[in-house]
């Protein structure tokens, strides 16, 4: 995949702005490429259905059972590919660390915040690839 995406200047780019993200490495820049060259129209609410990161809540007519989860409709192999991504950018991205603290520190669970953070590194990645920008760290 490296020699591919070296040969095409466009592609080179657009995997160079990925890998400027902190917490991005060379897999998971290859996936978010590929996932986003393959939807390439869509916006915030799409990319985060397309990959099963948009909150759903259980219902049964006018009440509400439950608690909200994500859909799990999406893309697994991405949702999974992005998970340790994640991880390493509640560490060293400052950004997604601020964020992650934020809602641990409302009493959110752990893992609902991983998964926030997961959608917040998605469409940070997202809008890298749309504007043509770097990451610049906050």
């Amino acid at each position: 995949m490296d020699a591919y995406i070296r040969e095409y200047p466009e592609l080179n780019e657009d995997y160079k702005r990925l890998l400027s993200i902190p917490g991005v490495g060379q897999k998971s820049a290859i996936g978010l490429l590929v996932f986003f060259r393959t939807y390439p129209d869509t916006n915030r609410n799409q990319i985060t259905a397309l990959l099963g990161l948009d909150p759903i809540q259980r219902q049964s007519r006018s009440s509400v059972k439950g608690r909200s989860r994500i859909s799990k409709h999406g893309n697994q192999m991405m949702r999974k590919s992005l998970y340790m991504p994640t991880l390493v950018s509640i560490q060293y991205n400052h950004k997604i660390k601020v964020f992650y603290e934020r809602m641990v520190s409302k009493y959110k669970p752990k893992k609902l915040a991983i998964i926030a953070s997961m959608r917040k590194l998605l469409l940070m990645a997202h809008a890298i690839y749309k504007n043509k920008t770097v990451y610049v760290p906050g």
